[in-house]
């Protein structure tokens, strides 16, 4: 008797330790991207290219599709925990864990524990936890707004490495460009996310707020008492590989502000 006992103990666990390797030499299944927003002219076009069709909300966006917007237009997209938020005029190949944003401006929320590659036409960076907002500019890097931060982005181009700024840490409102190499990135510069926070459709031009919009609004007060007295200008964006244009808003009467 007590062999037969012993004999059924031991094949349940040689079952359970046989089921507990299967689940693990099991790939994991990669979340596809699901619409949940549309606004205005948005449109899918399949990985071959070869036609064009109007992306649903509740639909998947497969692997290799593209999201392509009008002028005046917004698509949502959530990937498990993440988002992607793509405005007017932006071209996006969103994938499980990152996308490439071809053109336009994009908000991307990546989830904890997990890093997202973005990539433009040429750069590539991989973005660390939290609320970003990411824009593909003319010399074909790109432009990267830390939003609720501290949190990390690395230089993904090939050779980046010991010796090159690969890898820095953003605060809330912190700016950067990455060169259209993906090597390195530019100077670190301050934006004034109160501004953005009222102005930024990809923030508030969706019916459901961001989860995070109350976070957002105390880091902008806060940074709005840090950065009394500083002139208010604007990162406009870069054309060149070297550098990036300020923009400083007109004051009434048409004269530059002083």
């Amino acid at each position: 008797m007590r062999a037969r006992i012993l004999c059924v103990l031991g094949l349940g666990v040689w079952l359970a330790a046989a089921r507990l390797g299967a689940a693990e030499a099991e790939p994991a299944v990669a979340t596809r991207p699901v619409v949940t927003h549309v606004d205005g002219r948005v449109m899918l076009r399949d990985a071959k290219q070869a036609r064009m069709t109007l992306p649903k909300v509740g639909g998947e966006v497969a692997e290799g599709e593209v999201l392509i917007t009008g002028d005046r237009s917004l698509v949502e997209l959530k990937v498990g925990a993440g988002l992607w938020r793509l405005g007017r005029r932006g071209v996006l190949i969103p994938g499980a864990e990152g996308g490439r944003l071809m053109a336009g401006t994009a908000l991307v929320r990546v989830p904890p524990g997990a890093g997202w590659r973005v990539e433009s036409t040429k750069g590539s960076a991989r973005l660390g936890k939290g609320l970003w907002m990411v824009q593909a500019v003319d010399n074909e890097g790109i432009k990267l707004v830390c939003l609720d931060g501290p949190s990390e982005v690395a230089a993904l181009g090939e050779g980046a490495g010991p010796g090159m700024p690969g890898v820095i840490k953003l605060k809330p409102g912190e700016l950067v460009f990455l060169s259209p190499d993906g090597k390195t990135f530019g100077v670190i510069v301050t934006v004034y996310l109160e501004e953005l926070l009222v102005t930024s459709r990809l923030l508030n031009g969706f019916p459901a707020p961001l989860p995070e919009q109350r976070r957002l609004m105390n880091l902008a007060l806060a940074q709005r008492e840090q950065l009394k007295g500083v002139t208010n200008a604007v990162v406009a964006g870069a054309r060149k590989e070297t550098g990036f244009e300020i923009a400083v808003p007109r004051a009434r009467g048409g004269e530059p502000k002083k």
